[in-house]
């Protein structure tokens, strides 16, 4: 007589837990992805802001002969634009002729 085989379906509830974990593992990896290159990019605006600072600062002392006492001073008078809602500055002089300490901090991480 002949025998039938049956195929045993072996592991048939778990493929929907494994096919869920690893979509979840897919968007947790682009989530990650993205979000680096959210800081990266506020980075570099925040390194392109700081050097906007140090060209105005530089100018101010090649056609004055001393660095600026204030950031409000390079605005009224160099055209500088600062985005106080995206950063706090930190200007620190120490006198006419030596480069003020300059520094930046984003206002809120994205």
């Amino acid at each position: 007589m002949a025998r039938v085989f049956r195929e045993k379906k072996s592991g048939g509830a778990l493929k929907p837990v494994l096919f869920a974990a690893a979509a979840i593992a897919c968007v947790a990896l682009i989530l990650n992805a993205v979000s680096q290159l959210g800081m990266e990019q506020q980075g570099e605006s925040m390194e392109i802001a700081k050097e906007a600072i140090v060209r105005a600062t530089v100018q101010c002392y090649s056609l004055e002969g001393r660095y600026p006492p204030s950031l409000g001073y390079l605005e009224d008078n160099y055209g500088l634009t600062l985005d106080r809602g995206k950063y706090v500055y930190h200007y620190e002089p120490f006198g006419e002729n030596i480069m003020p300490r300059i520094g930046l901090f984003p206002l809120h991480w994205e």
